[in-house]
């Protein structure tokens, strides 16, 4: 009887043993495997935002943007979407980065702000047809009807301040329909950034000698940032910050390089 309790006795040591090693080399395995790639969220927006010759993604916020998660060696996939969807995914989803965007007092609680990447101003554009379009002040321009681009900042914004869509506000999901709705009269004016109303210069757009900027609206001359959703890892933010204060000095933050 005790020679059988003895082998039963050292059968179950053996299995602890076993299932105890089995366990340890689990979490090894777990903790070796390489994380899932970081989704990193923008949309096209020149010249911040553009597809090159190459057809790669290029731009002033999108060089800087691939520069830091490289030297920070975060493995990323960057996808482009109009910038509604970038927008609420970053607001909604875990681990996912989102660029240009611009930091305002309302986005302040909304997301982990990691690193500025560009200055920026925007305006209010007319066409050039309606020199009796007059705007001196933001309160003026609820006179009119005025195109935004959903999710941007200057539509959050001017509905803080009282605008009101189908009445003065009409909301357009990219900033080439701005100026379509502006040329072809849909709209009487249109907000738009003036380095973007610079890019449309260079490429020779067929609108760009049709609109003209009237009014500054300074809340909005602030910095575009790479951002991310507020329950994204702590550990990618660190190591993003840590990037950004050895490459800062080589960004151009004026971005009129």
């Amino acid at each position: 009887m005790a020679l059988l309790f003895k082998k039963e006795l050292l059968v179950l040591l053996i299995f602890i043993n076993v299932d105890s090693y089995a366990s340890n080399e689990n979490k090894v395995k777990t903790f070796k495997q390489d994380p899932p790639s970081i989704q990193v969220v923008s949309e096209i927006y020149p010249p911040y935002q553009v597809i090159n010759e190459n057809g790669d993604l290029g731009g002033l916020s999108a060089d800087k943007v691939k520069l830091l998660f490289h030297h920070s060696s975060i493995d990323y996939q960057v996808k482009i979407y109009p910038w509604a969807r970038a927008y609420q995914l970053a607001l909604t989803q875990p681990n996912i980065f989102i660029f240009s965007l611009l930091r305002t007092q309302e986005r302040e609680s909304l997301f982990q702000w990691v690193a500025p990447l560009c200055s920026i101003e925007f305006s209010f554009y007319r066409s050039k047809k309606r020199p009796d379009i007059q705007v001196n002040s933001l309160a003026e321009a609820k006179n009119y009807l005025i195109a935004v681009q959903k999710g941007q900042a200057s539509a959050e914004y001017l509905l803080r301040l009282g605008f009101e869509p189908k009445k003065n506000l009409s909301i357009s999901y990219n900033a080439d329909n701005l100026m379509q709705m502006l040329v072809y009269d849909r709209v009487e004016l249109i907000v738009l950034s003036s380095t973007y109303f610079a890019s449309l210069i260079e490429s020779n757009s067929k609108y760009v000698d049709k609109i003209e900027p009237i009014f500054p609206i300074d809340y909005l001359t602030r910095n575009l940032y790479l951002a991310s959703s507020l329950n994204t890892s702590l550990d990618l933010i660190n190591r993003l910050n840590i990037s950004y204060d050895e490459l800062a000095p080589q960004f151009d933050h004026d971005c009129k390089k």
